[in-house]
């Protein structure tokens, strides 16, 4: 099958309700094999972020002038989203190998195995990426949040969901 194209298989578009630390969240699993759509997260305070499902994202305080990102159009956000928005880079040694991952990013996404999670709380201020690489056997999540304190929150985490112990690749 030399000089053929592997197709990847489109996965299953899902939508379920569940409960994450104790919060109620909706799930779109597998969002990724749909179009780009627009989110917002809602605050209790000046703050406000629109969101696209790529990742894309303009959010500032109060009005347009105090953004913290550009302040675009719905598709100028959803084209934007390799330059705004949550950006993680991993190496990670595997069989003594160095790899490169770079979750959510279009660039890695015929490299590995992946699906794609998305989680917006039921009440409208909490969203959640989740892409796990079968590949490593790894799971991460971003997610975005705002506070009256600190303002915007970025939370991250990565998970592995294998047995086999994998480490990142730098030295000591």
């Amino acid at each position: 099958m030399s000089g053929q194209k592997q197709v990847k298989e489109k996965s299953l578009i899902e939508t379920k309700r569940l409960k994450i630390e104790g919060e109620n969240f909706f799930c779109i699993s597998n969002y990724n094999e749909m179009r780009p759509f627009f989110m917002s997260i809602v605050s209790d305070s000046h703050h406000w972020m629109f969101i696209s499902s790529n990742g894309g994202i303009s959010a500032g305080r109060k009005s347009a002038e105090y953004a913290l990102f550009p302040y675009y159009t719905a598709d100028k956000i959803t084209e934007s989203y390799e330059t705004t928005g949550s950006k993680s880079i991993f190496q990670i040694i595997q069989n003594g190998e160095i790899h490169i991952w770079e979750p959510f990013s279009e660039r890695n996404e015929s490299l590995y195995q992946i699906s794609r999670n998305l989680y917006k709380s039921a009440i409208g201020n909490k969203i959640i990426f989740e892409e796990i690489n079968h590949d490593f056997e790894l799971i991460f999540r971003y997610e975005w949040c705002s506070s009256n304190i600190y303002g915007f929150i970025r939370k991250s985490s990565i998970k592995n969901i294998d047995d086999n112990a994998l480490r990142p690749a730098f030295k000591d």
